[in-house]
């Protein structure tokens, strides 16, 4: 079953080149032509990575994230699965030119085959599935405020230059680019929330109050209080616009550090 599942992921990467040749298509060319084909390309890809990892799940008897390579392929399902929502959503095809080159990266990675990873039994234990999906699910939403703001910042400037590029042209208005942001924050900092919730109670049974001194734990709670205080900030300040912008790609950019140092296994655990 896990050879069938490494086909099917292949599968996935291959359908997701669609989605890159349209991203590097649309920069180069200014062109949007085939976006339809790279969209119902995306989608099943999309398909074929939830059978791939639903069947490695199987196969192994646990979620599919105890490796780096089994994170990246997550976290590229995640990132898929939250665009496709925006564009059922929003319906503006220039996520894709942001989104598509990551997915098609991570699932690559995703695709190289496991590394050997020393993995405590109690990770096996169905808290852990929630608290991971939790997060790579937050994290991906909060990829798309990310998004969302780097969009905002190149379509503010383009406004106050004199003779904008034609990319300018198929980018979302601003006052629906910072409804997009806030949504997809919305959604990640509840998910991010209880991700953090459900990791923090079942440590402390663990593991005592060892866990505190993680520093990937701490790094989290850090990203968690910068989407906290853009939350706060919003609807009690009224940040919107180019701040909102900034400070949604340094909240992911703190984010993303979080998962990069995490290897799968917290300090704590070797106690």
């Amino acid at each position: 079953m896990e050879a069938w599942s490494a086909v099917l992921l292949w599968a996935a990467l291959a359908l997701y080149s669609f989605g890159l040749a349209h991203a590097l298509y649309s920069v180069i060319k200014q062109s949007h032509k085939i976006f339809l084909p790279a969209l119902y390309a995306f989608g099943a890809g999309a398909a074929a990575h939830f059978v791939s990892m639903v069947m490695l799940g199987t196969a192994q008897a646990r979620c599919p994230v105890q490796t780096l390579q089994q994170m990246a392929s997550m976290t590229a399902f995640s990132i898929t699965v939250v665009f496709l929502a925006a564009y059922w959503r929003f319906k503006y095809e220039s996520l894709a030119v942001f989104v598509f080159p990551i997915v098609f990266v991570l699932t690559l990675v995703g695709s190289l085959g496991d590394s050997p990873l020393a993995v405590d039994r109690s990770l096996n234990r169905w808290w852990l599935s929630v608290h991971v999906v939790l997060f790579l699910f937050g994290y991906a939403a909060l990829f798309l405020t990310c998004v969302a703001g780097v969009m905002y910042i190149i379509q503010e400037r383009e406004l106050k230059s004199k003779k904008p590029r034609a990319f300018y042209y198929r980018l979302p208005p601003l006052g629906k680019l910072d409804e997009i942001g806030y949504q997809a924050l919305a959604v990640g900092f509840v998910l991010v929330t209880l991700g953090l919730i459900a990791a923090s109670v079942w440590a402390f049974a663990e593991w005592g109050a060892n866990w505190i001194v993680d520093p990937t734990i701490a790094l989290a709670f850090l990203t968690w209080a910068i989407y906290l205080a853009m939350v706060f900030s919003r609807l009690a300040v009224g940040w919107r616009g180019r701040k909102g912008a900034y400070f949604s790609i340094a909240g992911f950019g703190c984010a993303a550090l979080t998962w990069v140092i995490n290897s799968g296994m917290h300090s704590f655990m070797s106690r």
